[in-house]
């Protein structure tokens, strides 16, 4: 697999220069997918941090800069939603997607940078009755039969991976929309119906899918987001 790739070819969730150079990184194949994904090297030249692709390498090689509580060594290594990002010596983000679909890193509190949400997105059994539960960041935890279902939320301690929170998807949760026409959006779950979601914010009501329902919290946000 190449590398680069085109950046008029770049996915639309990047704010880049499409026109300014032919080629840019390609993050590695990973938690998330290409369209919700940037390479950390890129991030790095775009926070100022290094203004090229041989300072940002320099950067990650003085093992300055972790992801989720592990230390990132390669400019190809993918960062994106839900993602938290250290870079020496004070620089602590959390990536989030803004209402046009675009990656946004924002600045986070110190002590949430060993805490990440994670999405149940499917589960199975194993052996002596556990359950293996799919997370949304590309992992996988055992846990008890029946104490979580999918779609519910987890708050997770990195890089432990131990379970913190655990945070129903029900009525009356927060979530944020990930994907369709009301990305970015947090609201209250109203009403779950099948595989409809309707949430309110202030005094609109908005429909998705559960696909894009991601739990947040309960009555606000457990992290910065």
């Amino acid at each position: 697999m190449s590398k680069h790739l085109k950046a008029y070819a770049a996915p639309k969730s990047w704010t880049i220069l499409r026109k300014a150079n032919k080629w840019i990184l390609r993050p590695l194949p990973g938690a998330h997918p290409l369209k919700r994904a940037m390479p950390i090297g890129l991030l790095l030249k775009q926070l100022e941090c290094g203004k090229t692709t041989r300072e940002a390498k320099k950067i990650l090689n003085d093992k300055a800069v972790t992801v989720n509580g592990r230390i990132i060594k390669d400019v190809h290594t993918s960062v994106g939603f839900i993602d938290a990002i250290s870079i020496k010596p004070d620089k602590h983000l959390r990536c989030t997607i803004d209402k046009k679909g675009r990656l946004q890193f924002i600045n986070a509190p110190q002590e949430e940078m060993n805490k990440i949400l994670c999405k149940i997105i499917n589960k199975t059994t194993v052996k002596k009755g556990k359950t293996q539960l799919n997370l949304s960041n590309g992992t996988n935890i055992l846990a008890e039969k029946g104490a979580y279902a999918t779609g519910d939320t987890l708050l997770i301690e990195t890089p432990s991976h131990k379970i913190i929170e655990h945070i129903p998807f029900a009525k009356g949760n927060l979530t944020f929309i990930t994907g369709g026409r009301h990305i970015g959006t947090v609201g209250k779950i109203e009403e779950i119906k099948d595989d409809k979601v309707w949430c309110s914010k202030d005094k609109e009501k908005v429909e998705t899918v559960k696909e894009f329902a991601f739990i947040i919290g309960k009555d606000k946000p457990i992290i910065r987001i």
